[in-house]
């Protein structure tokens, strides 16, 4: 019988930042559509999508550069539709 995984557990994704690739933490809020972002141990701040005017974007609060934004996004993304059921 193989591992049941929660939509909330935690997750790593990499995103490209000044040439480097940069592993980050995410871990799912077990109430919102948001995710806190982890650098090593230190929370980097939480990102959350929004429809506005037909079309989702990536929000976020606390230390994370806008132009991150978009691959932080596209990184959730892609673990969920990669993620096995």
């Amino acid at each position: 019988m193989g591992k049941i995984e929660e939509p909330w557990e935690p997750f790593d994704i990499q995103v490209l930042i000044e040439g480097q690739w940069e592993r980050l933490l995410v871990i799912p809020d077990r109430e919102e559509p948001k995710y806190e972002l982890f650098d090593q141990q230190t929370s980097i701040g939480l990102v959350w999508r929004e429809e506005i005017a037909e079309a989702k974007v990536w929000c976020a609060e606390g230390l994370i550069a806008k132009e991150l934004l978009d691959q932080i996004g596209e990184q959730i993304d892609q673990y969920y539709l990669n993620k096995p059921e």
